[in-house]
């Protein structure tokens, strides 16, 4: 329905995409912006493993490594296709991904092994997600026992709250740099109204962040990083819901909150709503959302798998078998 929010922050590209409007749109992202739309608008979203796609010549890196492109599409074949064209480090790029061992339209022809998902109805934080997303998954663990898939409820045991305060202080600092930029290709300081309230908290928070607290949020970034690569030894992928809750109403995230920190992670912030799909840019892992459930009300519900490092293949593959076992592609919305 129009009065829901298509997620973001690639949102327009996902709603533009679910319309039939485009058949696949590129998104960004940083925290969960192919994933959070793809979840909230019913599509198949990928974010591959850091520095998988290029970030020049441009960049070097977006947020430290944590932001990085990718696709929303109606189809797993149709982002395999994608990721197949762009795939690769572009010359001089600071670090490269795993090399792919194949193209994945290889890959998902194929039947992935049989892997042990660790799986949680709960939050990093502990707490319960809205009932619609808990179903979405406990319907897909079952898929995946019933697809021949060992199914293990265990969750990583992560600060989460903590690891998202000192991403906003990256992306704070990473905001300000950008709204610099364009300040000085325009020559002229940005006007009042031509950025949202968030963005000017952003710009006023980055002033607190001293080099040293940069350097120590992504340190404690990389370390987290280290404990999922710990956690996934004995797995092969972690499966969550990819939203706390189906579809927010447009405008309960409205982006005029000064306070960049309390909109990001407050109690009524960013944080309990999208609680998941962070920490996969944190880490730099594989991460995908799939369109596995629709609620009571029609509404799009995904559910979430993140992978090890360099594993995009054990993803994608999976997915491909979820889409074969489950379709989704004849649930369009109304336009």
């Amino acid at each position: 329905g129009l009065a829901y929010t298509t997620g973001g922050s690639s949102g327009g590209a996902g709603a533009a995409v679910a319309a039939g409007i485009l058949p696949a749109a590129h998104g960004s992202d940083g925290g969960g912006s192919v994933r959070i739309p793809a979840s909230n608008c019913g599509l198949f979203g990928l974010k591959p493993t850091r520095a998988r796609l290029p970030d020049g010549p441009g960049a070097g890196e977006g947020w430290a490594g944590m932001a990085i492109d990718g696709f929303l599409t109606r189809s797993v074949r149709d982002t395999a296709a994608l990721i197949d064209a762009t795939e690769g480090a572009d010359l001089g790029a600071p670090y490269w991904a795993p090399p792919i061992e194949r193209p994945y339209l290889q890959e998902i022809a194929t039947k992935p092994r049989r892997l042990k998902i660790a799986m949680t109805t709960r939050t990093f934080a502990g707490d319960k997600v809205h009932p619609e997303c808990a179903a979405a998954v406990e319907r897909t663990a079952k898929l995946c026992a019933d697809l021949g898939h060992e199914i293990v409820e265990a969750e990583p045991k992560i600060d989460i709250v903590r690891l998202m305060r000192l991403w906003a202080d990256i992306v704070a600092c990473g905001t300000a740099l950008s709204v610099d930029a364009q300040a000085k290709a325009l020559g002229r300081p940005p006007r009042q109204d031509e950025l949202e309230g968030v963005t000017w908290g952003a710009i006023e928070h980055s002033k607190s962040v001293s080099g040293a607290a940069y350097l120590a949020a992504v340190n404690y970034v990389h370390a987290i990083g280290r404990e999922m690569a710990r956690f996934l030894v004995g797995y092969d992928a972690l499966l969550t819901a990819t939203m706390s809750e189906p579809p927010c109403e447009i405008g309960r995230f409205k982006p005029d909150n000064r306070n960049f920190v309390e909109y990001r992670t407050g109690k009524v912030g960013v944080l309990p709503y999208s609680a998941f799909t962070g920490l996969a840019n944190a880490t730099g892992q594989p991460a995908i959302s799939v369109p596995m459930h629709w609620s009571k009300t029609g509404l799009p519900v995904g559910v979430h798998f993140m992978a090890r490092f360099g594993d995009d293949a054990t993803l994608m593959k999976l997915a491909a078998q979820l889409e074969q076992a489950a379709p989704w592609a004849d649930r369009r919305p109304k336009v």
